[in-house]
């Protein structure tokens, strides 16, 4: 704390209030990181292990990845914490009763902690969107890749799309090892106006470096009736297909995508842009659009929750119930479970279309932060 000093907007009375504030954060932000580990992260972990027996620098490196994310969601927790505690402090030994005799009122008091949460909010504001995505991505690849007990992975079902000639081309591969670039078990089929006009069949498929290339192949050619008109077998020949007609290159096959929470706010845009409209009856694409609108907007709702915890832990912690660690470590973990109730039942409702998305997000901050702005005007009336 000593290097407040150097900073002429901070007093005495503003660098006495941080010192009380700081020690309960970084408490909190180890207590709660490592609680936070402790449920969700190291049952991944442990499956890590036990299944693919990962070795200790893969961990880490999982672990690693894993943090930027977990310390987003605990900064508030830390914040809370240290809010109760540190002002309960002062409530408890009547040291804000001194300041308010020599003239000090209490938003005076409170401005060094509600500036100390609004450093915390915007730090993590930068994490949430800039490092986050980034270290999630490698932390599911890492996961991913441990999973792996053989080079063929299970089953690919490529995304639909659109060739030069009109047709819609799928893609399905029993078992796919996209590092040797093979596939077996392969079924392309294409379709128009909504009927299938062809399908392609082989055991085996290899990508020559500007095609796929299919062995034991089978065609089958569909009238408008879905009836088969024609089929030409091809046994032992590799049969390379046509530029047009060949699935994308291995390498974007092995592309999956991203979830919601490895996106950065500039990629969720790009995503609804490809996503665009939900057309009228499609629940699911519905569905699937509001959740990366919600997680949109929580990108920034999140990490502001550390001022507006302070915003209401604050004056909170001022109230008659004097400075037992025991209560603001209780008001915390309840004050938490509520809120992550709240966000929970919102991001539902947002996906779901109940609500819009910007709400949803917002929904627990604007509970807490209506209340925290109540208890603040209380608290410099008395």
């Amino acid at each position: 704390m000593r290097y407040l000093i150097r900073f002429p907007f901070l007093n005495i009375l503003d660098r006495y209030i941080l010192r009380e504030m700081v020690p309960p954060f970084v408490f909190g932000l180890a207590a709660f990181t490592v609680l936070f580990f402790s449920v969700e992260t190291l049952m991944g972990v442990a499956r890590m292990v036990v299944e693919s027996k990962a070795g200790f620098s893969v961990i880490i490196d999982y672990l690693v990845n894993r943090l930027p994310q977990v310390i987003v969601f605990t900064c508030p927790m830390s914040v809370l914490l240290a809010s109760l505690l540190a002002f309960g402090r002062l409530s408890g030994e009547s040291e804000l009763t001194a300041l308010k005799a020599a003239g000090v009122s209490f938003l005076r008091v409170a401005w060094p902690g509600l500036l100390f949460c609004t450093a915390v909010s915007l730090v993590c504001l930068y994490i949430n969107d800039a490092v986050v995505p980034r270290s999630m991505k490698r932390a599911l690849d890492i996961f991913i890749e441990t999973q792996k007990k053989d080079p063929f992975q299970k089953a690919l079902l490529a995304s639909p799309r659109i060739l030069k000639n009109g047709q819609e081309q799928m893609l399905y591969a029993h078992k796919i090892n996209l590092e040797n670039r093979e596939m077996k078990g392969v079924f392309i089929h294409y379709f128009f106006e909504n009927q299938r006009r062809r399908m392609l069949y082989a055991e085996e498929a290899k990508w020559n470096g500007q095609v796929w290339a299919l062995k034991k192949l089978r065609i089958t050619e569909f009238d408008k009736y879905q009836d088969p008109i024609q089929e030409v077998v091809a046994q032992e020949t590799w049969t390379p297909l046509q530029p047009e007609d060949s699935p994308p290159s291995p390498d974007i096959l092995a592309k999956r995508e991203f979830r919601p929470e490895e996106m950065s706010r500039a990629e969720l845009i790009e995503k609804l842009q490809m996503l665009g409209p939900a057309e009228d009856g499609d629940e699911e694409g519905a569905r699937k659009r509001n959740r990366y609108l919600v997680m949109y907007h929580q990108k920034v709702a999140l990490p502001w929750t550390s001022l507006i915890f302070g915003t209401f832990a604050i004056p909170f912690g001022v109230r008659p119930h004097r400075s037992n660690k025991s209560i603001g470590i209780g008001l915390s973990v309840l004050c938490i479970l509520f809120y992550y109730v709240l966000m929970t039942v919102g991001m539902v409702a947002g996906e779901t279309g109940h609500i819009s998305a910007q709400v949803a997000a917002w929904v627990p901050n604007l509970f807490f932060g209506t209340l925290g702005l109540i208890l603040l005007i209380d608290a410099s009336r008395k």
